[in-house]
């Protein structure tokens, strides 16, 4: 039975011991755990992973499931929160975090928008197109109008490659061309595209190319 944890000592815990712990398993379960990760593939695919696949092959229960299922939502909730309620200039690494959580779940490539006011404040963060595991269509003149419907005087895009490299490929370049050709027609400012891979996120804007 574990006893009370101070949040700063859960760094020190193993993802099998923080998965077992959310689980409701204690210390005893992290070798079920470990196992499970190891079929999986580790702890991004495990959270990936097909609710049907988990029950039938790691053997975990239907409330076992739905707690971690709980867990990333909240995850994502907070990231969102957090996200809505900061200066992207001063605070970048809050956009690059929401969208980490956002992502942790994807299976397919997608497409999402987040529209800035003229403090660079992010007023929303929306999901606009999803495509197939390698690509998605993207519609500039769609982004335009989500853009004006919030009032955004500039946009960061931003989506995801499930293979896990973040490098832009031609395509993305392509569009991001388009999508910045559009916005300046309403005088809307694309002020980053972001590629997440796993565990890297590559900038158009810092890499030089807007």
């Amino acid at each position: 039975m574990l006893g009370p944890i101070n949040g700063n000592e859960l760094a020190d815990y193993s993802s099998a011991q923080l998965v077992s712990i959310q689980l409701g398993l204690g210390s005893d379960g992290c070798q079920i755990v470990d196992s499970i990760l190891r079929q999986c593939g580790g702890l991004a695919k495990l959270c990936r992973a097909d609710r049907h696949w988990l029950k039938q092959w790691s053997g975990l229960s239907d409330n076992s499931i739905t707690r971690l299922q709980v867990a990333l939502e909240l995850a994502a909730r907070a990231a969102k929160e957090e996200l809505l309620t900061t200066d992207y200039l001063s605070s970048p690494t809050a956009v690059s975090r929401y969208l980490a959580t956002h992502y942790l779940l994807a299976r397919r490539e997608c497409f999402m928008c987040l529209y800035l006011d003229a403090h660079h404040r992010v007023l929303d963060a929306e999901q606009l197109f999803i495509g197939t595991i390698d690509s998605a269509s993207v519609y500039p003149r769609e982004i335009v109008v989500a853009a004006l419907r919030h009032c955004a005087v500039g946009i960061i895009v931003a989506h995801n490659h499930p293979s896990g490299c973040s490098e832009p490929s031609d395509a993305d370049h392509r569009v991001t061309r388009r999508i910045k050709a559009a916005l300046d027609l309403v005088d809307i400012r694309l002020l980053d595209h972001l590629i997440l891979g796993q565990g890297e996120v590559f900038s158009f804007a810092k890499a030089g190319f807007l």
